[in-house]
């Protein structure tokens, strides 16, 4: 069974592996130009940053920390993404919104990531190997994996409605198919989602203290 869900996977990979290497692309893109919009920034603006960041540190260390709302609000966030890529998946012409989307959650994690280091310095790297790459490495391969879902499913009515071969049942099955990968792969982030709620702060608390 493993090996049989390894070779559709390693399928599937191969037969896209243009379109996961552009959109891989512009989530490093983004997260590029996240961390040097960190230098960026004026004195101000890093001042304001640094004391908000310290302070949510000091809340941090002396308030116990409510996993279940974290799970709530990143459920709530990653749901409105999932959303969003499902929709520009089924518009047809949501293709480049989803390579721009793509690109805006890797400005949001470089930024983070940079600011992060900007201000702990080599601790910073430690804090961002333990508090956001674990969820990362979960959650934006399959956000990538849903923004090809959505980009297979466009081409492929295009294709289609060019050749005038799509049927309502073709359409439907595909339809089906669709839908099926993207509540997969939301399956896949909600356990990234588990790990930032319960895992996430066990590290965090380790490193502050």
């Amino acid at each position: 069974m493993i090996k049989k869900i390894r070779g559709v996977l390693s399928a599937h990979i191969s037969n896209n592996i243009n379109t996961y290497f552009f959109l891989l692309l512009m989530f490093v893109a983004g997260v590029s130009a996240g961390a040097f919009t960190v230098n960026g920034l004026s004195t101000v603006q890093k001042s304001e940053l640094t004391n908000y960041f310290q302070g949510f540190l000091e809340l941090f260390k002396h308030q116990r920390v409510d996993s279940n709302e974290i799970m709530r609000i990143s459920i709530i966030e990653n749901i409105r993404i999932v959303g969003v890529l499902w929709l520009l998946g089924v518009s047809i012409i949501g293709i480049p919104f989803i390579y721009f989307l793509i690109g805006v959650r890797g400005f949001i994690t470089g930024f983070t990531s940079g600011f992060i280091i900007y201000i702990l310095g080599f601790k910073g790297v430690i804090f961002t190997m333990l508090t956001i790459l674990p969820k990362e490495m979960i959650i934006v391969p399959s956000i990538i994996a849903l923004g090809v879902n959505g980009i297979n499913f466009s081409v492929n009515i295009i294709k289609n409605k060019s050749i005038k071969h799509m049927t309502k049942e073709n359409l439907k099955t595909s339809f089906l198919a669709y839908c099926f990968v993207t509540l997969l792969f939301l399956s896949v982030i909600f356990v990234g989602i588990l790990v930032e709620a319960y895992v996430t702060p066990v590290f965090m608390r380790m490193m502050i203290s």
